[in-house]
């Protein structure tokens, strides 16, 4: 019972979630099962190249080793409070991967199995709460965060994090400044002293990452021997042995581990090439058996090149890891010098820090950052002794036992070394490559039998078979060459004895008992098959002692190829029959699940397309419900129903000014007067028959402007602030596009505007328009890329919003006017194409005055109400001869006024000269010349 209970103990501490396999084994292991008598005895597993850099860093979609997640789950409360422990997703030595949870896969109940497995192979309370200090410490290793400061004209690192350190330091019961200055400095011994250099935050961060690394390893190697020594057999025992090693890899970022990890795939599959292609052919050779040789491929160039003295890649790595300068760079530029012929080692086209191998299984790119350090992959003397201090025992047992192993290497190496020969290290890739090499030699004193594992798809789903994925993994593995050879030679070998004593004694025939005599049926089948007859093509034989023990004439040795001729016949048939019978079971089986598949498929598809349908009317009904709200006037109702729905992404995080956070504040506790705008059934906004677009305007696309005008030839709605306006700017002028287009994207996005906020955060945006000219373009040219292909459709709306309210108070200037407009007749939203067409038709018209066409104030709420209704507005007018009517206004702010006014402007030449219009307010008045705008009034007494 304690060797199964092992097993689910060394998944949850050596399995993680990959990209292609939700329970990978991130190390390598060989168990040997000891039998006795027929029962199992004892086992021992040896582990090999535990993926130590997966506790500090995972790709997108994977995850950490599953104890990390199990415990989170697991743990109760009381106990996660005393190791500080919190969510998943909070540590990032789990988040990296962006998911935390695998579909199917309840951590909380693999935790309890996993204490029920502790308790069973008598793990005590005191280590397993040991282990679990050991685990939380990592994950609060990797909260540990620094921050750069200057120290005599030097960046280094100092914690920002002090009390993760803390935490760290209380769980593994060592000293926190111990801790701290381990992971932030380094220490040279001097005979005199110890000198302490500041790291960089870079190194820090290395520094942190190794501690964590370390103390992981040395958990998962103390669980092992633990395990070891309790399932060990007392005395010897013959063996079965199971390897399970690692699959050949190809990720998105491939590093030392999956290098070190697809050489001892390339090994392996040479020793399974030697034993089914090598052996077995030479065999065939040496028993006289004509045989045409069946070529396979031999990887040994392979292995050559990544490990063969002294200019393997490997070797190469461990000569660099032995001098202090050498960088991950020197590493590959000497692969470079060595390997740049070789036709299975290719340089990348561009300087990039990787290389690739061509694998038996195919090519493979590696990327060279942190070889070096991952190869030597020792610890500091410092932080060795800071855990031998740890008051923890099992943490102080774990790192006592790495310094005696350390020392014992020492000594060693020093034994067998010159005087000057400088003390070297062992190394990670020189320590794998032995146990590579006593795993091999283990597996040739044995019989040997393989199985392999094919994947029926690349996206983990089930019921799905995909032929080219099969098909390529039974190509590079060799099995199509291995049943080629198998179908061509014998997979059956039956002693000639025991095939005597089987077939032909069950038929009533034997050997002759003397030389001479001979039953009749042996004797015609020798007499077939006679010394001087041509045998049978399948009757081939392997020429074994005990075949001529038990032949000693040319007539036994008849007999026997006769007896071998029968034996192949009858199998012949009696396997014909079986499969006959065999192949309409099959094909009705096939026919009963084909259909059942079939119709699941179905079910799905239907299902799906139902819900598909569902979303589309939802969609539909919703813009057509949007469309009809907005024609009756119900827009302002919903927007407040929908000022949630606008975020894109998070903006209120943006900073404002402050002069507009207190216009907002007061407006947060003042109500608009309810008569200020009296909203009647607006006049429709009917296309302005004087108003023609240009002819040319085809010829005036955005992304003309955007090529000749932006300073990156960029359109499109952004989610993060600029760092450079999107338009040439004088210098002074950056500063100020960059802020407004926060500006814009708070506006847009910020689902606390609604009502009297609303108006004066977009005024506010246009007045920086109005009172510097050089910003206007810019302006408009910002608005008019957050609308451009935006995702969010409130989040659009509130965008054309803004640009009609600019459009409403200046115009863009003549070299950006005309391709404006062209955007806005191809792009603009709902009915905001007409408003807009008509501001910019109106500012072309008066672009001979330049910066002067600007009105004075920023568009009134009548304005911004009209906008929104994309409707006209409606002011009353009173003449002093007593004549009163409606005043129609298009949004364009001048001085217009309805037919019906007769008096205003007769008989002038210069229809703005010698008139003007005043407005009343109560007290209040003002009034204009004629070239002024009218909704200015209204705009300055609001």
């Amino acid at each position: 019972r304690q060797i199964l209970e092992a097993t689910p103990l060394l998944e949850s501490f050596g399995n993680a979630k990959t990209v292609r396999n939700d329970n990978s084994s991130r190390f390598g292991k060989f168990v040997e099962i000891f039998l006795e008598d027929g029962l199992i005895c004892g086992a021992i597993t040896s582990q090999y190249l535990l993926e130590k850099s997966r506790v500090v860093f995972q790709a997108k979609s994977e995850r950490n080793y599953h104890i990390f997640y199990e415990m989170l789950a697991g743990l109760p409360s009381q106990q996660r409070q005393r190791y500080c422990l919190q969510g998943a997703e909070t540590y990032y030595y789990l988040n990296q991967g962006g998911n935390c949870e695998i579909p199917g896969k309840d951590d909380a109940e693999d935790f309890r199995r996993l204490l029920n497995t502790m308790e069973v192979l008598n793990f005590s309370v005191d280590e397993q709460n040991s282990i679990f200090r050991i685990l939380s410490s990592v994950l609060h290793l990797g909260n540990v965060y620094f921050e750069k400061y200057e120290t005599d004209c030097q960046e280094v690192a100092t914690v920002v994090s002090a009390t993760e350190i803390r935490t760290v330091a209380e769980l593994l019961q060592v000293s926190p400044e111990g801790l701290q200055k381990a992971i932030t400095f380094k220490v040279t011994e001097t005979q005199r002293e110890k000198i302490f250099t500041p790291l960089t935050v870079e190194s820090a961060v290395d520094a942190r990452d190794a501690i964590a690394k370390t103390l992981y390893s040395l958990l998962f190697g103390w669980l092992t021997d633990r395990i070891n020594k309790l399932v060990y057999p007392r005395q010897e025992a013959l063996s079965i042995a199971i390897l399970d090693i690692y699959g050949f890899e190809d990720l998105t970022f491939n590093s030392f581990e999956q290098l070190c990890i697809n050489y001892a795939n390339e090994y392996l599959q040479f020793f399974f090439n030697r034993i089914v292609f090598q052996e077995e052919q030479e065999e065939y050779l040496r028993e006289q058996i004509e045989w045409k040789e069946i070529p396979f491929s031999d990887n040994q160039p392979c292995i050559d090149l990544i490990s063969q003295k002294p200019y393997g890649i490997l070797r190469i790595l461990d000569d660099q890891s032995c001098f202090p300068q050498a960088t991950d760079h020197t590493f590959l530029q000497k692969c470079h010098y060595h390997h740049g012929t070789n036709p299975l080692y290719t340089k990348p086209k561009m300087p990039l820090p990787e290389f690739t191998i061509k694998h038996y299984a195919g090519k493979v790119t590696y990327q060279v950052q942190k070889f070096l350090d991952k190869n030597y992959d020792q610890v500091r003397q410092d932080v060795l002794d800071l855990f031998l201090s740890s008051r923890t025992k099992v943490v102080a047992n774990l790192f006592f036992g790495h310094a005696q192993v350390m020392a014992r290497q020492r000594s060693l190496i020093r034994r067998s070394s010159t005087r000057t020969r400088r003390y070297k290290a062992p190394t990670v890739a020189a320590r794998f490559q032995q146990s590579l090499l006593e795993l091999v030699e283990k597996m040739e004193r044995c019989n040997p039998f393989f199985v392999r594992c094919l994947k029926p798809n690349n996206k983990k789903e089930p019921g799905l078979f995909e032929a080219d994925v099969v098909r390529t993994q039974l190509r590079y593995s060799g099995i199509l060459e291995t049943i080629r050879i198998r179908k061509e030679g014998f997979p059956i070998r039956i002693p000639f004895l025991v095939f005597i004593d089987r077939c032909l004694g069950a038929a009533g025939w034997a050997l002759p008992s003397q030389r001479g005599e001979t039953t009749e049926p042996v004797g015609i089948l020798g007499a077939a098959f006679g010394p001087g007859s041509r045998p049978h093509p399948c009757s081939q034989l392997f020429l074994k002692e005990q075949l001529y023990q038990a032949l000693e004439s040319k007539r036994a040795r008849a007999h026997h190829l006769a007896a071998l001729t029968l034996q192949r016949y009858a199998r012949t048939f009696f396997i014909k029959r079986r499969f006959r019978s065999l192949r309409r079971k099959i094909v009705l089986l096939q026919t009963r699940a084909r259909g059942y598949l079939a119709r699941q498929r179905y079910r799905r598809m239907r299902r799906t397309l139902i819900k598909f349908r569902s979303l589309v009317h939802i969609y539909v009904n919703r813009r057509r419900y949007l469309k009809v709200s907005r024609a009756r006037g119900h827009i302002p109702m919903l927007r407040r129903q929908e000022l949630t729905r606008r975020e894109v992404v998070d903006v209120t995080h943006l900073e404002i000014p402050a002069e507009l956070m207190g216009l907002l504040e007061a407006a947060a506790g003042e109500r608009v007067n309810a008569g200020c705008v009296v909203l009647v059934p607006p006049p429709a906004l009917q296309p302005d028959p004087q108003l023609t677009l240009p002819l040319d305007i085809n010829d005036y696309p955005m992304a003309k402007y955007v090529r000749g005008h932006f300073q990156e030839p960029a359109f499109g709605m952004l989610t993060a602030p600029l760092k450079a306006p999107l338009t040439r700017l004088d210098e002074e002028l950056c500063h100020e596009a960059l802020s407004l287009f926060k500006l814009i994207l708070r506006f847009m996005g910020d689902p606390g505007l609604g009502g009297l906020q609303e108006t004066l955060f977009g005024n506010y945006i246009v007045q920086k328009g109005l009172s510097v000219p050089g910003l206007r373009d810019e302006l408009l040219a910002q608005a008019a890329n957050q609308v451009w292909r935006n995702t969010n459709v409130n989040n659009e709306e509130r965008g054309w919003l803004l640009l009609a309210a600019c459009l409403s108070a200046f115009p863009p200037s003549a070299a950006f006017d005309k391709y404006l407009l062209k955007f806005v007749s191809d792009y603009a939203f709902a009915g905001y194409k007409p408003v807009c067409q008509r501001k910019l038709m109106h500012a072309m018209a008066r672009s001979q005055l330049g910066a002067a066409a600007a009105r004075t104030f920023p568009p009134s709420l009548l304005e911004w109400t009209a906008n929104r209704q994309q409707a006209s507005m409606a002011l009353d007018l009173h003449c002093f001869n007593g004549v009163g009517s409606t005043a129609l206004g298009h949004g364009t702010g001048q001085a217009c006024v309805h037919p019906q006014c007769p008096t205003v402007g007769r008989g002038l030449s210069e229809g703005w000269r010698g008139w003007s219009v005043a407005m009343r307010a109560g007290a209040q008045g003002a009034e204009l010349a004629g070239h002024d705008y009218v909704l200015d009034l209204v705009s300055d007494l609001e």
